[in-house]
């Protein structure tokens, strides 16, 4: 069992979902989160950096939150990023599958999270990049639209 990545638009609920109270996540992204966080160091579609951490009993792994204005700068940048050639360049898949095999990790490469994402010997760049991470890609790049449409921050918890 690994750590999965889960957002709340926030709707005027905040303190809702940091107390864990709250209904089911807008957007579950399995274990891709650790994968896009490894893509995207430079712009926090995964926010588990410590500026955006706050405190919450939604989770012991880590909440983590963009207020609204920041959600807005991000969508603003989606439409450039989201293109296939924009998207390849930030696939390294070869260090990814090196990375993963104990023998071969480096200490940058224990520094990064998305050692959380469990690769095996058999994954393919097909079944692990085109069936699996992109299609979750476009949904967080979907949430952040859609957050950002309505004027609302994101939380991201790792649970």
């Amino acid at each position: 069992m690994g750590m999965t990545g889960i957002y709340y638009v926030e709707k005027d609920n905040l303190q809702t979902i940091l107390t864990g109270t709250t209904n089911q996540p807008d957007l579950d992204i399995d274990k891709t989160w650790s994968l896009i966080a490894d893509m995207f160091p430079d712009i926090p579609f995964v926010p588990v950096q410590n500026q955006y951490a706050i405190d919450s009993q939604l989770t012991e792994f880590g909440t983590f939150y963009l207020p609204p204005h920041q959600v807005a700068q991000m969508a603003e940048s989606i439409p450039v990023v989201r293109q296939r050639e924009a998207l390849e360049q930030r696939i390294d898949f070869d260090r990814w599958k090196a990375s993963s095999q104990p023998d071969t990790k480096s200490e940058e490469d224990d520094a990064m999270m998305m050692f959380f994402f469990p690769m095996t010997e058999e994954d393919t760049y097909e079944d692990l990049v085109e069936g699996y991470l992109l299609p979750h890609l476009d949904q967080v790049f979907d949430l952040y639209l859609r957050a950002a449409s309505e004027g609302q921050g994101i939380i991201f918890a790792i649970i």
